[in-house]
């Protein structure tokens, strides 16, 4: 054997002797192996509790005195008008709310029997109606007739079919079912309201999960699934993924469209957050975002029509109850184009505006 092929045998038998088994069990090292960590667990589903606006129980323990309440009897008091869903300036969806709010809260039966008239009047004057209206004048007939635990016969089964029926679209007339805050417009957060009052209110919370996905992407959060158009790239910070609520600022003239589109989106907060979801922090709390850029058109632009302390004052005040913020508001709140009386069913110790385990102001 040559020197050469004797340090290859001796190698080889090296090697054989270090993989035999008995000598790996001997002589094996333990060594510490870190295991992957499990995956998270998922997010519990939101659990809406009772009352999409306000419960039982929270309703019950509203004072019964004071300038909000006066204001709110004042109204359920006197004459609530001809309903008309059509007429996107009807003000019998608010004069209805006020009626059942007193009515719940005192228990009063003339006046459960009046906004429950006041609701059943309601039904089949949507005929012909574009969306717009519906968004208007649908949120606040769907909180009164879940205030006095309407939850079927024919005022139930007539707001719940608003979520399969077909009405008039906005711009072009023609025959659509209801929308996913498919644009940044006005009109689509006010329907967009609609429709989680309504899935809050029929316990459909399959469909509510998928509007919430719809007020994500219009308050500016464009990693929702759901996609929007734009009327005009020019308020658009990225015309390419138009959302509603903009990440950025501009200088535009002045209109009340901000306002309008706010008067459905706050009170689309309340309902979201109400049923368990992030409503007012989504977006970097897009909802306070919005008012302080219109408290800073204000100030800059030298006009007050930006921010005068009365428009959607409704509005303002649950903002300012959510963020603890102090924009002017001036009170009490009374009706407004979407809802009202914020200052009586939200203010302090009154329903909440957030899930449980967040803190209020």
């Amino acid at each position: 054997m040559t020197r050469k092929q004797a340090l290859v045998a001796a190698v080889v038998a090296a090697g054989a002797y270090l993989l035999r088994p008995d000598r790996l069990a001997r002589e094996a090292v333990p060594v510490e192996v870190s295991k992957p960590p499990p995956p998270p667990a998922p997010a519990p589903a939101p659990q809406p509790g009772p009352g999409l606006w306000i419960s039982p129980a929270e309703l019950a323990g509203l004072p019964t005195n004071g300038s909000a309440w006066n204001t709110v009897l004042a109204v359920a008091e006197g004459d609530l008008g001809t309903a008309d869903m059509a007429d996107q300036d009807s003000a019998h969806d608010g004069k209805t709310l006020a009626c059942a709010l007193a009515a719940a809260r005192t228990g009063r039966g003339d006046l459960r029997r009046k906004a429950t008239s006041a609701l059943s009047s309601a039904i089949g004057t949507d005929a012909g109606a574009r969306w717009l209206a519906i968004g208007r004048n649908l949120g606040a007939y769907v909180i009164a007739a879940d205030v006095l635990g309407i939850h079927s016969g024919p005022i139930y089964e007539w707001l719940a079919g608003f979520l399969t029926q077909t009405l008039r679209d906005n711009n072009t007339d023609e025959q659509i079912t209801v929308g996913n805050w498919s644009s940044g417009s006005n009109a689509s957060a006010q329907v967009g309201f609609v429709t989680a009052a309504l899935s809050v209110y029929t316990r459909d919370f399959a469909r509510l999960a998928a509007f919430w996905d719809g007020y994500r992407r219009y308050c500016g959060d464009r990693t929702s699934p759901v996609k929007a158009t734009s009327n005009s790239d020019a308020w658009q910070f990225i015309p390419s993924d138009p959302v509603g609520i903009q990440d950025d600022v501009c200088s535009p003239a002045w209109t009340q469209y901000p306002w309008v589109g706010l008067e459905g989106a706050v009170p689309a907060a309340l309902v979201f957050a109400r049923a368990g979801y992030p409503a007012w922090d989504v977006a970097e709390e897009a909802i306070r975002r919005a008012n302080d850029y219109l408290w800073f058109l204000r100030q800059t632009t030298g006009n007050p029509d930006w921010f005068d302390g009365q428009r959607s004052n409704e509005c303002v005040y649950l903002v300012n109850r959510a963020y603890g913020t102090r924009f002017p508001c001036s009170l009490p709140v009374a009706g407004g184009r979407t809802f009202g009386f914020s200052d009586w069913t939200h203010a302090p110790g009154g329903a909440a505006l957030r899930p449980p385990e967040r803190k209020q102001s």
